[in-house]
């Protein structure tokens, strides 16, 4: 998909804190929860499913009682009932691992009005990582473009927080996209299962993101995809005949942009639609976000819906 080249006004200063995201935001984001909607492994009790049992107030099911197990975990109603002796098993909760696969190339660079692509998906990023933290989980970053960039593996301690936003403040757009070699290696380098989320205007083979995501899947992360899109991109507003340049390519087109609008849209649409429907079917969030809302707005709808799915 070609991209127009962004206008010549500079883009509005970047927000505080690192000059990643505004503490007004991420005051915001850390009154939200994001809870797996798979179960995920961790070390600590936390908020999130786990794929073991444990003790907490959540009944799951029943086994037969064997002599090592404790006479208190022992359902006397059902043994009143059946005369047999039943053990009751819980959901165990647990924290997880948060990982932030970021996009960087050169495409993330876009902007039609003052916010790339990038410093979106930056402040998406920083706030996701935040709300991690604040619910006790491991934050970790993975920034892309052709290859890994940074690769910073989760932690949770405090002063983590302010390594992730260096890393963030330091990115800048550069290279092609390589979605489905840098999501391979992600599943690679994450031996547990947990939270993998991608930010990315994914402007790659549809085929190739497909492959990505399915490796990760494979490995039972519970995955969420940010589609991070310009306005200008989806609604290809532009009135005048002006050259438009592939920002991770060297074509060149000179095109009147009344012309080509419903053909254009209509194939975005059809890219929209086979990007939803590769996450649909592997059960992974999938959320296209418009770079001219607030994240933060963006991110408490997006939980809110999620929480209620998983509920």
């Amino acid at each position: 998909m070609a991209s127009r080249t962004p206008p010549s006004e500079p883009p509005r200063p970047a927000p505080a804190l690192g000059g990643v995201v505004d503490p007004r935001a991420l005051a915001l984001v850390a009154r939200l929860e994001m809870v797996a909607r798979s179960a995920v492994e961790g070390l600590l009790s936390g908020i999130h499913p786990s794929p073991f049992f444990g003790s907490s107030v959540e009944y799951a099911d029943h086994r037969p009682y064997t002599p090592s197990d404790e006479l208190r975990s022992l359902d006397w109603k059902l043994l009143a009932k059946t005369d047999r002796y039943f053990v009751k098993l819980f959901e165990d909760r647990t924290n997880t691992r948060v990982t932030v696969v970021l996009d960087t190339s050169r495409s993330m660079g876009f902007a039609s009005g003052g916010t790339t692509k990038l410093d979106f998906g930056r402040g998406l990023a920083a706030s996701l990582l935040h709300l991690a933290l604040r619910q006790n989980d491991a934050a970790g970053l993975v920034t892309f473009a052709e290859g890994i960039g940074q690769f910073i593996p989760p932690r949770s301690v405090a002063h983590h927080f302010r390594h992730l936003l260096t890393a963030l403040a330091s990115t800048t757009p550069g290279g092609d996209t390589g979605i489905r070699g840098v999501l391979a290696e992600v599943a690679g380098r994450l031996p547990r299962r947990g939270i993998v989320i991608l930010v990315s205007d994914l402007l790659d083979d549809p085929a190739a993101i497909d492959a990505g995501l399915s490796l990760l899947r494979h490995r039972r992360h519970d995955l969420v995809v940010f589609h991070v899109v310009d306005p200008a991109e989806r609604d290809f507003p532009w009135e005048r005949s002006a050259r438009f340049r592939d920002m991770e390519g060297e074509g060149r087109l000179v095109a009147n942009p009344r012309l080509v609008r419903a053909a254009y849209r209509e194939r975005f649409e059809a890219f929209l639609a086979a990007v939803r429907s590769a996450c649909l079917e592997r059960s992974i969030g999938y959320e296209m976000v418009l770079t001219d809302q607030p994240f933060e707005d963006l991110l408490a709808a997006y939980l809110a819906r999620r929480a209620r799915v998983s509920g």
